[in-house]
């Protein structure tokens, strides 16, 4: 591949590989094509779920909006929210973490395949079987969570202050939004910074209500083949809050 100025391109993404691949025929432009698209759902679609999710949640909870605009305020003290002190916001993380765990996008995680016949849970999985966790029951089932219908973001500073992918070398199989292990979903390294920072410095500058004559927002959900969503596009008031 050759640039504009003639020199040779080097490979710096996980794009040029694809297609360098194309080139080589080792790939059709199907395969680019379905690749891009998996890209695109993975890495942009399901932050920009979660992020509407998140949104219509603080516009039905002013009062969660109103403690994580007093948590930035007393903590940052006038400094911008930034990737590098999210994790001096405790409350921010646990709205994310409640929208997540109420709206998984990808309810359904990525299906693996067992190589030889396994055990679990007193059933027999046979060999080269069809394995799917379903994320979403994990996170909302009552047996293991206190009223999981409720947007309730306290459940993670309370109740369920240890609940991590992974907390003490232990890993908690009822909240895993991203996946856990090796074939977890690398993209959490990116979602829950894009999320933190855009809905604190939202948070941070906006009152965010329902239009007038409008109660409440609906947060109703739609199905796709993997992902789950909001079903239906809401306006959203954005009042500026001045200093």
């Amino acid at each position: 591949m050759m640039a504009a100025n003639g020199e040779k391109h080097k490979i710096s993404c996980a794009i040029d590989h694809i297609i360098e691949a194309e080139m080589k025929g080792e790939i059709s432009e199907e395969n680019v094509l379905y690749i891009v698209e998996n890209i695109n759902v993975a890495a942009i679609e399901t932050t920009l779920w979660s992020m509407e999710w998140a949104i219509a949640e603080l516009v039905n909870h002013p009062q969660v909006q109103h403690k994580i605009r007093q948590e930035i305020t007393n903590v940052l003290k006038g400094n911008p929210i930034t990737e590098s002190n999210l994790q001096e916001l405790p409350y921010l993380q646990a709205t994310l973490k409640e929208t997540l765990r109420l709206h998984t996008p990808i309810p359904l995680l990525v299906p693996h395949m067992n190589l030889q016949e396994a055990k679990l849970g007193g059933f027999t999985i046979p060999k080269e079987s069809k394995v799917v966790v379903n994320a979403w029951w994990l996170a909302n089932n009552p047996k293991w969570w206190k009223n999981p219908q409720e947007f309730r973001p306290e459940r993670f500073l309370e109740e369920e202050c240890s609940t991590e992918a992974v907390a003490g070398g232990k890993v908690d199989f009822r909240y895993v939004p991203f996946g856990v292990g090796r074939r977890s979903c690398p993209g959490i390294i990116l979602a829950l910074p894009i999320l933190g920072v855009v809905i604190g410095k939202l948070v941070s500058n906006f009152e965010m209500t329902t239009p007038p004559g409008m109660e409440k927002i609906d947060v109703s959900g739609k199905e796709g083949q993997f992902s789950l969503h909001i079903a239906n596009h809401s306006t959203v008031v954005f009042n500026p809050i001045l200093a």
